[in-house]
């Protein structure tokens, strides 16, 4: 699975054509009501979207400059659609009036760089030694850190889907992990 996404400029368009694409949709998910059972309460800001996305393109990689560079060119794409559709959107629906939202493109974008500087670092989760067990679990533990938390919560029904996404991402991640960490049997 590793070495899909390589260092080339074709690549780099790939993972922000599809971060950009990711982005759409999550603001287009706002259409649909988050006071349901199954709210879809503004994907692109949910942690665990943002950990799981990341943690495939840093699975994708062939390196660790490629997985940052892949995973700040997903996020920024992702934030740069989200908001930016927003503003074209707000001209014709009242839902996404009040402009152009600077400060949390900012923090967003910010937070691209952050996530590009732990995909360099969680990509030599590759090598081998004990250190790799740690790196493996840092993004499956960070899901489930977030699903614990969600279920205290869960007495608002729009956390269903995102307490359902996080424990299927920690769940699928600890799956694959346990077969490549130090510690399997």
């Amino acid at each position: 699975m590793s070495g899909v996404l390589t260092g080339s400029a074709k690549s780099y368009a790939c993972v922000f054509g599809v971060g950009i694409l990711v982005g759409c949709v999550c603001r287009l998910a706002d259409f649909c009501s988050y006071e349901t059972l199954w709210g879809f309460a503004s994907i692109q800001t949910m942690v665990g979207f943002w950990i799981i996305s990341n943690t495939v393109i840093i699975l994708l990689s062939s390196s660790n400059a490629c997985a940052g560079i892949s995973s700040f060119l997903y996020m920024f794409g992702m934030t740069l659609s989200f908001y930016g559709l927003q503003t074209a959107l707000g001209t014709f629906v009242p839902l996404f009036s009040g402009g152009f939202r600077a400060s949390l493109f900012v923090m967003f974008s910010v937070l691209s760089v952050f996530c590009a500087i732990v995909a360099s670092v969680l990509y030599f989760w590759n090598k081998d030694n004990a250190f790799s067990s740690v790196l493996y679990a840092l993004p499956v533990g960070a899901l489930a850190a977030e699903a614990v938390a969600i279920m205290t919560m869960l007495e608002m029904p729009a956390y269903l889907f995102q307490l359902s996404m996080d424990i299927a991402g920690s769940v699928g991640f600890f799956v694959l992990f346990y077969g490549r960490s130090k510690i399997a049997p």
